[in-house]
């Protein structure tokens, strides 16, 4: 969970310069076995526990 949070600080101070209204965290999860993660990069990438594709999570 902490490399997670670097992640985001990271790309948080990557794309500032960029950044024009606010910031909403979001979520993305394994539909196959429920891991969730914060999403720290634009690519969702592949579940590190069953390999399955992740998705976004919808916002409660």
């Amino acid at each position: 969970m902490f490399e997670q949070a670097v992640q985001v600080s990271e790309a948080l101070r990557q794309s500032a310069h960029q950044m024009q209204g606010s910031l909403h965290m979001a979520l993305k999860g394994c539909p196959e076995c429920g891991t969730t993660q914060m999403i720290a990069s634009p690519a969702l990438g592949v579940c590190e526990d069953c390999g399955s594709s992740l998705v976004e999570l919808p916002r409660e």
